[in-house]
């Protein structure tokens, strides 16, 4: 599964439902977690940018993970 792929991403989600789409997506949010800091998981996405690290649901990402650190160390938790 390509979870950067939003076609692949409908065609699961009319393959398994909703519900089954949430839970199969946090567990992949979870296990591609590459660090959390500040209560904020850090982890790889591709964009039309190329790889970003995302910090939790902030809706920011960077380039380097030093920036994504450096960001969630000051953020505030949602």
């Amino acid at each position: 599964m390509d979870w950067n792929d939003p076609a692949e991403r409908a065609r699961l989600i009319d393959r398994v439902g909703p519900q089954e789409y949430e839970r199969l997506f946090a567990e992949h949010r979870k296990a591609s977690t590459m660090k959390t800091v500040n209560g904020h998981a850090i982890r790889p996405v591709q964009s039309r940018f190329g790889r970003l690290f995302s910090v939790g649901n902030t809706g920011k990402a960077f380039s380097t993970m030093p920036e994504a650190e450096a960001f969630a160390a000051t953020a505030e938790a949602k």
